[in-house]
């Protein structure tokens, strides 16, 4: 098992990742009018409140010597 932050890889993900969360909610809720910027203020509001700071994952899910 390995453990990673989840903070911080929302952090280095973050570009890519809020334009995803944006298409998501455009494709979910066509009629919505939020920007990728409040999407992603909302998920990351979310995420501190639903997870754990270190969240444990399959090692399958890791490449350390990348």
């Amino acid at each position: 098992m390995a453990r990673i932050n989840m903070e911080i890889i929302v952090d280095d993900l973050d570009d890519n990742f809020s334009r995803v969360l944006k298409a998501v909610v455009d494709e979910v809720a066509p009629e919505n009018e939020a920007d990728a910027r409040t999407i992603m203020r909302a998920f990351r509001t979310k995420l501190e409140r639903g997870f754990e700071r270190w969240e444990y994952v399959s090692d399958r899910s890791v490449d350390a010597g990348y």
